[in-house]
């Protein structure tokens, strides 16, 4: 019994040290943030530019035409299989995902790359497309850097 005070005594002692310091931390950095003058003019930034809805990378959004929309599809179609054709499966898998991601009819465009595709790179883009789309509930989609180039 003497010896579960005496380990308990320094546990507490320590557990609440720790929280002291941390409760000290939490005042001493909310006090600086309160005293910032600018601190209120770049949270508003911060939040004007979060909710820009859309966009690329560069930060400005994107509008599609049917036109460039339907050319971009038709371009990763071709480099995917140009990549799967010169051995490059990886690469291709990724260009055929991005034109999935665009296809006005994504079922009958997978219907079509099931009937092409060895079962092997098919399974693949299956995998990749749903590890895909359990990240992007988490974060937004973007497209690689040569589809938003030939889209602009």
């Amino acid at each position: 019994m003497i010896g579960s005070i005496l380990i308990g005594t320094p546990f507490r002692f320590l557990a609440s040290l720790s929280f002291l310091m941390f409760a000290g931390y939490c005042v001493y950095f909310d006090n600086k943030r309160r005293n910032d003058p600018d601190f209120k003019k770049k949270l508003r930034n911060r939040r004007r530019h979060g909710q820009s809805g859309t966009s690329t990378p560069t930060g400005g959004a994107v509008h599609l035409s049917e036109k460039d929309i339907e050319t971009y599809f038709m371009t990763q179609i071709q480099k995917g299989e140009g990549l799967i054709s010169s051995g490059d499966i990886e690469g291709g898998v990724d260009h055929l995902i991005n034109a999935i991601l665009v296809c006005s009819q994504p079922s009958k465009l997978l219907q079509v790359l099931q009937s092409t595709l060895p079962m092997e790179i098919f399974t693949m883009m299956l995998v990749k497309m749903h590890a895909l789309e359990s990240s992007e509930r988490s974060s937004p989609v973007i497209v690689d850097d040569d589809g938003i180039n030939a889209l602009e």
